[in-house]
C-alpha cells in the first residue's frame, strides 16, 4: 500500500508540474498563451483600428505588432466592440486592450494603464448645412451621435449639459451608437445634428465622405491621454509592455507611428 500511495503521489506531482510548465507565467511575459500577445481592439474605428481586407490595420494594430516584436511575442487580434473591451479583458478574451481607450478615473479602477499617446474630440457636422458648433455649449439642445461606452458620453451628458442648463438652455441630446461609423451614417442621413468623436477619427470620416462632412470645432475638446490596458494587478504583462514601449521610443518607431497618424506623445514620455 505504501508503494502504491507513493506512486500515486509521484504521478500527481508530475501532472501538477506538467500543468505548471504550460502556464503563460513561465514565459515571463504575463500573457495568457506563452509566446503570443492577444490584443483586443475595435476594428471599426479608423484610423486607430480597422480591417484592410481581413488584415487589422491602423495605429493600434501597428503599435501592437511593434510591441509584440520587441517583446519576442506573436500578435493576434480579437475584434471587439468598444463598449465590451474592458469586460472582455476581465474575462480573459485577450491580454491587452489597444483601442484608443481614454484614461479615466473610473477605468483606472477596472484596469491598469500604460499611457501611449494623447488625443481629444472634435465636432463633425454636415458641410452643406449652416450649423457650425465650435465648442460643446454650441451643442445645447442638439442631437449628437457618439460611440457607446465612450468617455464622451459622460462628458456631454454631465459637464456639457450642466453648462447648457446653467445658461437656461436644453441639455445635449446624446445618441449612442454601437460603432463610430454608425454614428457617422446617422449624421449623413440627417438623423442627428452633429457627431462628437476622437479628433483623428473625425478627420478620417470627413476625408472619406468627400466633403459631405466637415470638422467645425477649432481645437480638441476634452484633451486626454489614451492607454494600453491590462488586467488590474497584472504586473508581469504591464512590465513587458512598458519595457517594449521604452524600446520603441529609443529606436524611433514610436515617434514614426505618432507622426504617421498625426497623434501627440503621451505626457511624461
Amino acid at each position: 500500500m505504501r508503494v502504491t500511495l507513493l506512486r500515486s503521489i509521484t504521478a500527481a506531482s508530475l501532472l501538477a508540474l506538467a500543468g505548471c510548465s504550460t502556464d503563460s507565467s513561465s514565459s515571463g511575459s504575463g500573457t495568457m498563451t506563452a509566446g503570443t500577445l492577444t490584443v483586443g481592439s475595435d476594428l471599426t474605428y479608423p484610423p486607430y483600428a480597422y480591417l484592410d481586407g481581413k488584415t487589422p490595420a491602423g495605429f493600434d494594430p501597428d503599435i501592437s505588432r511593434a510591441l509584440a516584436k520587441a517583446s519576442g511575442l506573436k500578435p493576434t487580434f480579437v475584434d471587439t466592440r468598444f463598449e465590451q473591451l474592458i469586460a472582455g479583458l476581465g474575462t480573459g478574451h485577450f491580454d491587452v486592450i489597444a483601442s484608443d481607450l481614454y484614461i479615466t478615473d473610473a477605468r483606472k479602477k477596472q484596469v491598469d494603464f500604460i499611457p501611449y499617446f494623447t488625443t481629444g474630440n472634435s465636432i463633425v457636422v454636415q458641410a452643406s448645412g449652416g450649423y457650425r458648433p465650435t465648442v460643446v455649449t454650441d451643442l445645447c439642445g442638439k442631437s449628437v451621435a457618439v460611440i457607446k461606452g465612450g468617455q464622451i458620453v459622460e462628458k456631454l451628458r454631465g459637464e456639457a449639459s450642466g453648462q447648457c442648463k446653467a445658461k437656461g438652455e436644453k441639455a445635449v441630446d446624446v445618441r449612442e451608437f454601437g460603432t463610430d461609423p454608425e454614428g457617422t451614417q446617422a449624421l449623413l442621413s440627417g438623423q442627428v445634428d452633429a457627431q462628437v468623436t476622437d479628433g483623428a477619427v473625425a478627420k478620417a470620416a470627413a476625408d472619406k465622405t468627400n466633403g459631405r462632412l466637415t470638422i467645425s470645432s477649432k481645437s480638441l475638446i476634452y484633451p486626454v491621454q489614451s492607454g494600453l490596458a491590462v488586467k488590474r494587478g497584472d504586473t508581469a504583462l504591464k512590465k513587458t509592455l512598458t519595457t517594449a514601449l521604452d524600446e520603441l521610443k529609443r529606436d524611433g518607431t514610436y515617434a514614426e507611428l505618432l507622426k504617421k497618424y498625426n497623434l501627440g506623445q503621451a505626457e511624461g514620455s
